[in-house]
């Protein structure tokens, strides 16, 4: 079997979500030939520079445009046409692609690409059967196309959705979790991890993912959560935001915080850190998300984009996982959760019960099934 998996850089999360089923599908099956392509970069630079950096612009330079044009492209509206329409458009450069891999499966993690592929099915240009992973935790519009064989989502309640108001048919749906690497649902103990990171198990960690928060923000945030560091232990990580550990670095040398507060700028084990915290303070993008409920981590979340960080927020506050953090009062929030083990444990069975831990072989089996199909 030849799997194809097409990815996008418009934010991390389809990236890492292709490349934790890539993962489980080598560790389970050598004998499958599987490639992941950036589906943008694969198009032209020129097109992945305007949607990738038109994404990125929009969505932090101007929300609330960036949130009213995600509403409405989830209607039927002209808007919703042009957009599936110009990526049509591009569909034959896609296809140049796809047709130098020659795969059997295509699983695809942007609804962008979905449009590209389905059109060039619907033209009879690809015989592979196609799946859809949908990466936020409510749908959109823009995901639906016509020939695609399975759309995979992050939990059962959105299957009503997508039968009611997209018409998609109830067997072309699988709620099968995105998928995660497996170090997010199994770790070393929490005294193992804290002894090798010279952190204590017995005092609270607060694990701050900062790096796409404001700097102002952050610091603000942190000066709050350090004037109560004797109670606390916090890791901030920032990942390639250099400007902000460096600012940071300074603020932790004028707070004198640097025994109770521990900075890292890029790590790549992410998940020991969700496996030790108590609390994560982080934004709402669909990865992180997804790796902190597979770590049974609640969520403190701190800011959110209108548009899918916004639905993302709405899910994890209806099922008790999250909850929002008050700017001027958050630090008080989180120490008044973290003094309630009651309603601090209710809410890691809440994350418990929407773990997927089993996503990416799932989506695996799901592969090889509609192969066998074909």
């Amino acid at each position: 079997m030849n799997i194809l998996i097409f990815t996008a850089s418009t934010g991390g999360g389809h990236k890492r979500a292709a490349a934790a089923i890539e993962a489980k599908i080598r560790a389970l099956s050598p004998e499958t030939t599987v490639n992941v392509v950036d589906g943008m970069k694969a198009i032209g630079k020129f097109y992945n520079t305007t949607v990738c950096k038109g994404y990125h612009i929009m969505a932090t330079k101007t929300p609330a445009v960036y949130g009213k044009l995600y509403r409405l492209s989830d209607k039927k509206k002209p808007i919703t046409k042009a957009i599936v329409k110009s990526n049509e458009i591009m569909a034959d450069k896609l296809w140049e692609v796809i047709d130098t891999y020659n795969p059997d499966i295509i699983i695809i993690c942007h609804p962008f690409i979905t449009n590209m592929v389905s059109h060039l099915r619907g033209k009879g240009k690809i015989r592979a059967k196609v799946i859809t992973l949908i990466t936020d935790y409510d749908t959109h519009r823009t995901y639906i196309s016509p020939h695609i064989d399975a759309f995979v989502l992050p939990e059962p309640q959105m299957k009503r959705k997508l039968c009611e108001e997209y018409d998609v048919p109830e067997n072309k749906i699988y709620p099968l979790g995105i998928p995660t690497f497996d170090c997010f649902s199994v770790s070393e103990t929490k005294e193992e991890i804290c002894r090798r990171e010279r952190l204590r198990p017995d005092k609270p960690i607060i694990l701050m993912m900062a790096g796409s928060f404001g700097v102002t923000d952050v610091l603000d945030f942190y000066e709050q959560l350090a004037q109560n560091s004797h109670e606390l232990q916090i890791v901030v990580i920032t990942g390639r935001n250099i400007r902000l550990f460096d600012h940071l670095d300074k603020k932790i040398q004028e707070l004198n915080t640097s025994k109770t507060t521990k900075l890292l700028y890029f790590v790549d084990n992410v998940d020991d850190y969700m496996h030790i915290a108590d609390l994560i303070v982080t934004k709402p993008g669909g990865l992180t998300v997804t790796e902190s409920i597979a770590c049974h981590l609640p969520m403190a979340i701190y800011s959110a984009f209108p548009g899918q960080e916004k639905d993302n927020v709405d899910f994890l506050l209806q099922h008790n996982a999250a909850f929002f953090v008050d700017k001027k009062h958050g630090a008080k929030q989180i120490l008044d959760l973290l003094h309630s083990p009651e309603q601090l444990n209710a809410m890691r069975d809440s994350c418990r019960r929407l773990a997927h831990p089993n996503a990416a072989e799932d989506i695996f089996c799901l592969a090889k099934q509609l192969y066998e199909e074909a």
